[in-house]
């Protein structure tokens, strides 16, 4: 991600793709309990929309090191993060080769998912501590807090409803963050022609 507006969008049109990707299969129900596809289209469908999400959220972790973590802890965080984000790219691809060419998802490749999740809910979390230690970034650390909180949740919440609801929640709360991170950028274009040092002032 070369500019903070950039960062937004990516992460704005992550949170709406993985929503999709993730929301869209409970609704639909291509697949059994046991992992059987029962409607492979629409289930490569909601897997590739899924995947891209990841991606983007990949690239959004990415330019939230670049543009925000200005100290140690927020560092780790990214980099927890931006594992666990690319930990998620490979869960996608990886079901969707099994999909390919066996008719269902490698088994493996959930591990990836649980590893990726787990890590970008400690990432977000660290950030979004260090960062409301150092303001101005008050909506963004709180926006990062209920991602992390979110998708920690959805690890300890295996029963349905609600591991899902907690999942739409971490796809909401990375929409709204890329959305105040566009703003941001927008705001501080019109008065320093782009500076990002300058955008974190609006990040409040």
């Amino acid at each position: 991600m070369s500019t903070l507006k950039q960062t937004g969008w990516a992460a704005a049109a992550s949170g709406i793709l993985m929503l999709v990707g993730i929301e869209a299969e409970w609704l639909l129900d291509p697949q059994r309990d046991d992992g059987t596809v029962t409607n492979l289209p629409v289930f490569v469908v909601l897997l590739l929309a899924a995947t891209t999400g990841f991606v983007l959220l990949l690239a959004a972790t990415r330019g939230l090191h670049r543009h925000l973590a200005r100290t140690k802890p927020a560092r780790l965080g990214a980099l927890a993060s931006t594992v666990g984000a690319a930990l998620l790219v490979l869960f996608g691809l990886s079901s969707l080769a099994g999909v390919v060419v066996t008719g269902s998802p490698v088994e493996g490749a959930f591990l990836a998912f649980l590893l990726g999740m787990l890590l970008l809910a400690v990432g977000t979390l660290t950030m979004a501590v260090s960062l409301r230690r150092r303001p101005p970034s008050t909506h963004v650390a709180a926006l990062l807090m209920l991602a992390g909180g979110a998708a920690g949740s959805a690890l300890l919440l295996e029963a349905d409803p609600w591991h899902d609801l907690a999942l739409a929640l971490m796809c909401g709360a990375w929409s709204a963050l890329g959305l105040v991170l566009v703003r941001a950028a927008r705001q501080a274009r019109s008065e320093t022609a782009g500076d990002s040092a300058t955008a974190n002032a609006y990040l409040r």
